[in-house]
């Protein structure tokens, strides 16, 4: 059990680690007007929501990857 425990942890980590990736490369090329930005929230700039889901992302995929003693 705890080995399925572990690798579905890892899987998870893995997951948001890529998604986080997408986010990073996703923020300076929002920055320059070369893609637009998806998520906007009302009275907030357009780059604190995504720098806020990369760093949501980082946090899970640093959970995703941390090994118990």
């Amino acid at each position: 059990m705890a080995l399925k425990f572990l690798r579905l942890q890892r899987s998870i980590g893995a997951c948001a680690f890529a998604l986080a990736l997408v986010f990073i490369v996703w923020l300076p090329l929002g920055i320059f007007n070369v893609v637009p930005f998806v998520i906007e929230l009302p009275g907030e700039s357009s780059l604190r929501p995504h720098t806020a889901a990369a760093i949501a992302c980082l946090l899970v995929a640093a959970w995703g990857f941390w090994e118990r003693v």
